[in-house]
């Protein structure tokens, strides 16, 4: 299914922007919610599989768990249930070389698991607490003692992660004092960890929380005996018995369990009771013990008949002793890997046997013997006996306030690294804005300087052009007067009737030239050297007369150049509103430019 959501979201247009977005949502949700539906089917087989374990059926529920195992992913935190299973149920209790190189096996890959990827350790803090348990279970196996502690120091700062304290790693720290015949320590670990794992009984079956709070109570009891507190000891053995009744009617496990449990309870009862001198009633849990119709695994029913012959022995019944050896002979045959201890008592109390039945050669023999057990088991845990749990956790402990100091440090060179980076490009940002800022600063000082210069500038041509002007209105004013006197002239001159039509027509031409140039300085003075705001005056003009008019005047500047003006116009007025002065100024524009600007000989208008 990972496969086909991705090749889906990969074969998308990605022009339909809004219709990709819900189909993306759709196929992640659709690949999400069949993820999780994979795991609770996955979560249900794995109940299955400690349903059988629980039942007793380990071949099937082996069978089963190696079934699921392909339908787990790599990055799947139930690969670790997988992995516990796997090594829980190799430890046959013969620890050999090749189990325990298989247990090791599984519990490196169950850690693989969150040292290739540490932030997992966070995310799944139940799965990474179970790892490193099985680690240090493994390193038990191994002989290697403080690589358990380790182990299980880690599996204790798992807690501050998120996980559940379900009294699992006290029970291992109370089985490593127990070994190390720390009795009352190891009680006092049993004792916290049957308590803690009714804090966390969601994680387990009611069958299963069963047995582990079975086991707690059973051997708190056993240690608190075997510390001297045998007031304790009855107390768990009895509080022992009354969850196992409880559990018979409610019919939770099978009846082989419940028959198994209780032998067990029986059987230290009576060696309480053997402790105390009460030989009675040692008897008589002892007979309640054998009475119970059980199947003898892993050797089950030789504890109490070793307690059976010391029972006899004391009473001087050496038949009733030698049979009760007998069978407890034939049982450590069987399972002798499983009980090393009891195989060392058998001896040593087979020896005493021989020698109250007056063998001393033999009874030697088997003392021997039992010298000989006894000092090869304690070579064997000499290691274990020597380690100082406390010292090492303290040491281990240290050594990790040491780390996580050395990991604090890197974090704060890191985030001074970081804090220095960010203050430097502070400095350069600000030093940057500060010559930015004095830059404007020169660039508005530039600015109203050449603002002023500029205001400076634009009043001196104001001024020029005020001169300009008056200079102007001067030299027009001055202008006015000789074209008066001219116009004047020929005005007078027209009165006189001596002049011939022709000269009268030129002198006519010069009044009139006379009298249109006063009107052009006239509105040169109200337009360019005046106030433009003026209105124009207008009237009714005859454009061909003043177009005649303007042609007969140029006729002499069209000489100069060997061109005539001819004038076509008709004889009817064409008349418009308009003024005299412009329209006339546009006429004689025209025809100076058609003069300037032409090669034909005649010009016609």
């Amino acid at each position: 299914m990972k496969l086909l959501c991705l090749t889906a979201i990969r074969t998308l247009n990605k022009s339909k922007l809004a219709t990709v977005s819900f189909i993306l949502i759709f196929l992640i949700s659709s690949c999400v919610k069949q993820h999780n539906t994979s795991n609770n089917k996955l979560k249900k087989e794995f109940q299955i599989v400690d349903s059988l374990l629980v039942a007793g059926r380990t071949d099937s529920a082996l069978k089963l768990n190696d079934k699921i195992r392909p339908q787990i992913s790599a990055d799947n935190p139930l690969i670790i249930t997988y992995y516990y299973i796997k090594a829980s149920y190799l430890d046959d209790g013969s620890f050999s070389d090749i189990n325990v190189d298989k247990i090791n096996a599984y519990a490196d890959s169950a850690v693989a698991f969150f040292t290739k990827n540490e932030s997992r350790i966070k995310l799944y803090p139940n799965e990474y607490f179970k790892a490193v348990l099985l680690k240090g279970d493994a390193s038990i196996k191994a002989k290697k003692y403080i690589s358990a502690l380790d182990y299980y120091n880690k599996a204790q700062h798992s807690f501050s992660d998120g996980g559940c304290d379900d009294g699992n790693l006290a029970q291992k720290m109370a089985y490593l004092y127990f070994s190390q015949k720390k009795y009352l320590l190891a009680a006092r670990y049993w004792v916290t960890g049957g308590n803690k794992l009714l804090k966390c009984g969601e994680q387990y079956t009611p069958q299963r929380l069963f047995f582990m709070h079975q086991g707690a109570l059973s051997n708190a009891g056993l240690a608190y005996f075997k510390a001297g507190i045998n007031d304790s000891a009855q107390y768990y053995f009895f509080k022992d018995l009354k969850l196992i009744s409880k559990a018979d009617k409610d019919k939770l496990v099978g009846l082989r369990f419940i028959n198994g449990a209780r032998a067990v309870v029986y059987d230290n009862l009576a060696g309480l009771n053997m402790d105390k001198g009460n030989l009675t009633l040692a008897q008589k849990y002892l007979d309640t013990c054998f009475a119970i119709p059980i199947k003898d695994v892993d050797g089950l029913r030789i504890p109490p008949n070793i307690k059976e012959a010391k029972i006899n022995m004391q009473l001087g019944n050496y038949n009733k002793a030698k049979e009760a050896l007998s069978r407890a002979r034939a049982l450590l045959n069987l399972y002798y890997k499983a009980n090393p201890e009891m195989d060392i008592e058998w001896h040593y109390l087979y020896a005493q046997y021989l020698y109250k039945i007056q063998k001393p050669v033999d009874a030697y023999k088997y003392q021997e013997a039992y010298i000989r057990l006894k000092d090869s088991v304690y070579r064997t845990s000499a290691s274990l006996y020597q380690l100082d749990v406390d010292r090492e956790l303290n040491t281990i402990n240290q050594r990790q306030s040491l780390t996580d100091l050395r990991r604090k440090n890197r974090s704060k060179k890191v985030y001074l690294t970081g804090i220095c980076i960010i203050a430097t490009l502070a400095i350069i940002i600000m030093v940057m804005i500060i010559r930015n800022l004095k830059k404007t600063q020169r660039n508005h000082k530039d600015t109203t300087l050449q603002n002023q210069q500029l205001h400076i500038t634009l009043d001196e041509l104001e001024r020029v052009n005020k001169n300009y002007i008056r200079i102007m209105r001067v030299m027009a004013h001055d202008l006015r007067n000789p074209l008066s006197g001219m116009t004047g002239l020929a005005t007078m001159l027209l009165g006189e009737d001596e002049f011939s039509e022709e000269n009268r027509h030129m002198l006519k031409l010069i009044e009139t030239t006379g009298i249109y140039s006063m009107e052009m300085i006239s509105e040169l003075l109200k337009s360019g050297l005046a106030d433009e705001s003026e209105v124009i005056e207008k009237q009714n003009l005859d454009l061909s007369a003043l177009l005649y008019d303007s042609v007969e005047l140029l006729q002499f500047k069209a000489k100069e150049k060997g061109q005539e003006i001819t004038f076509n116009g008709g004889d009817a007025p064409i008349m418009a509103n308009v003024n005299h002065e412009k329209i006339w100024r546009v006429f004689n524009n025209l025809i100076v430019n058609a003069i300037n600007f032409s090669t034909k000989a005649v010009l016609s208008m």
